[in-house]
């Protein structure tokens, strides 16, 4: 009799095991074919990146992106600083972005409309994920500064994304870069009517000497572009056009001939009107080698035309309308002459000149991301502009009458403030309408990218499944718990996992466990009846993202 039931223990012993060792067998999920690592593309974004921000561009970057907001932004140095070298992580930034906007999955995020307080804060909260204090705390100082900015943007309408969300796991993006692009995009989609002027001192952007202080207006015709998708997509910066009333520091150039023909003659340029609109850089991603760490991309900088005079603001700041100077230029006033002969008198001007690049330019990038170039026209395209706008410059003195000697008059005081100009006009551009326009990601001549990574999408979900005990005896009941992970960088959906009673047990009950985040639903779509034998099978909605984990349970009752 102790023989008997030594033995039928053994073998209830042995039949447990054999039955862990087919219920190892037997699981399995459905998720459709499986592949190794395979390339998707790169992500690219034509936006600032600026190495490091000083005090001059910072006194730029206040007024530049609060005017496009229409509010007032109030950073320091340091603070725009930490932005500009601060990294997130694009795929936890999205994560966190679902959340901020209720919504059941990163790519969901990406065509949410969202608050700028709320993108911030989701880069703010994935900063802090990476451990990065100061730029967390950069961007919760920033975010309470964007209250009067309530209206909404998409993220997606500035990140274009053709690859799967999950082979974005090991791409970074930079945190002025996508707070740039989207003020660009708020800009566009919010803010309809002309732009409020912003007062910058001379002094505080390093032209002392040159201007006293200007008045900036800036608008955006286009919003930049970002992407991360295959060989083939293309991107491209902001068009956007910059006003600036510049009061000058008087200019007063000798009259030489002038005064020998009026009498004693003093010439003095005090303001000027500059009109700056760049149209869209563009650019195509050409090739990515994933082994060499190595992408190509074709770059063509956008055409830069610039004004000097006046332009109506409802035109110049109308989105709708290409400006054509033959009909939309006028005469600006720009400061006064005076002599004997004929009092003090207005002097009005009125230029026009366009900077254009012959043909894109192949750019290579290869070794660690992020990696920036920016792909430039030529080392004279600003020298160019001011050769061009002083060639094509009109002098008009309005109330100006001396007969026959009118016209040699005004071609003498065309020389003289022409030649006033000349310096004037490349330092303007250079100091500070070329700076200003790199802040965007746009330059005159220029356009800036950045390869921010290559993605690549890899397969690799696993199941591991657990039981409560070890051992079990007849009419003993074995819980076991099933827990499935995307280990891999893709995104899985449908998924359904499969499992079945094994040998010498019969069907209890199951139920979904812990649902992973990114699935919205689980349910126990078959099963057997209990006490009977057969297949389970748990089916999922929703969206599994790369990293993410659940459970189901299975109680079965030992024969």
């Amino acid at each position: 009799m102790m023989t008997t039931l030594f033995r039928r223990t053994v073998l209830q012993s042995l039949r447990h095991s054999l039955a862990l060792f087919l219920l190892a067998c037997g699981l399995f999920a459905s998720l459709g074919a499986h592949a190794a690592c395979t390339t998707t593309g790169a992500c690219i974004s034509a936006g600032p990146r600026l190495a490091s921000v000083d005090t001059t561009k910072s006194a730029l970057l206040n007024p530049l992106l609060g005017g496009l907001l229409g509010t007032n932004l109030n950073l320091t140095a340091a603070d725009w600083n930490t932005l500009a070298t601060g990294e997130v992580n694009l795929l936890g930034f999205l994560t966190k972005l679902q959340a901020q906007t209720n919504v059941s999955s990163p790519s969901q995020a990406l065509t949410a409309n969202a608050t700028l307080a709320q993108i911030t804060a989701a880069l703010g909260l994935q900063a802090q994920a990476q451990a990065s204090t100061s730029l967390s705390g950069v961007l919760a100082a920033l975010g309470s500064q964007l209250g009067g900015a309530g209206a909404t943007v998409r993220v997606g309408d500035l990140l274009k994304l053709t690859a799967d969300v999950g082979s974005l796991a090991n791409t970074t993006i930079n945190s002025l870069d996508m707070l740039t692009g989207l003020v660009q995009l708020y800009n566009r989609r919010n803010v309809l009517t002309t732009p409020t002027p912003v007062g910058i001192s001379g002094g505080a952007l390093g032209m002392l000497g040159v201007i006293n202080s200007l008045q900036l207006y800036t608008q955006v015709i286009e919003p930049a572009v970002y992407i991360c998708g295959p060989t083939g997509t293309q991107f491209h910066t902001a068009a956007v056009r910059v006003k600036l009333k510049l009061d000058l520091v008087t200019l007063a150039p000798a009259t030489g001939v002038l005064t020998t023909l009026l009498g004693n003659t003093q010439i003095a340029i005090g303001q000027l009107d500059v009109y700056v609109e760049i149209a869209r850089g563009e650019g195509t991603l050409t090739a990515v080698d994933a082994v060499a760490k190595a992408v190509t991309l074709q770059a063509l900088p956008g055409v830069a035309d610039v004004y000097l005079g006046k332009i109506s603001d409802d035109v110049f700041f109308n989105r709708s309308r290409t400006i054509n100077p033959a009909t939309d230029l006028d005469y600006g006033k720009i400061g006064t002459i005076a002599a004997a002969g004929i009092g003090l008198l207005d002097l009005e001007i009125r230029s026009w000149a366009r900077g254009q690049a012959p043909s894109a330019a192949s750019v290579t990038m290869s070794g660690t991301f992020p990696q920036t170039k920016t792909v430039s026209t030529s080392a004279a395209f600003v020298t160019n502009l001011v050769n061009g706008l002083v060639s094509n410059t009109s002098l008009r003195i309005p109330t100006l009458n001396l007969g026959l000697v009118t016209d040699t008059v005004l071609g003498l005081v065309k020389g003289i403030v022409t030649g006033a100009l000349s310096p004037v006009l490349g330092q303007v551009l250079t100091g500070v309408v070329d700076p200003l326009l790199q802040l965007l990601g746009v330059g005159l001549g220029q356009v800036i990218v950045t390869v921010n990574g290559i993605g690549q999408a890899c397969d690799d979900f696993k199941l591991v499944k657990a039981a409560d005990k070890a051992n079990a005896q007849p009419g003993n009941t074995i819980a076991y718990t099933i827990t499935y992970q995307n280990a891999g960088t893709t995104t899985i959906t449908n998924l359904k996992i499969v499992d079945a009673t094994p040998a010498y047990t019969v069907f209890g009950t199951s139920a979904c466990g812990t649902l992973a985040p990114g699935l919205t639903n689980c349910s126990v779509s078959a099963k057997p009846a209990a006490g009977a034998t057969g297949g389970v099978e748990w089916t999922f909605t929703g969206t599994l993202m790369p990293g993410a984990s659940g459970t189901v349970t299975l109680n079965v009752l030992v024969q």
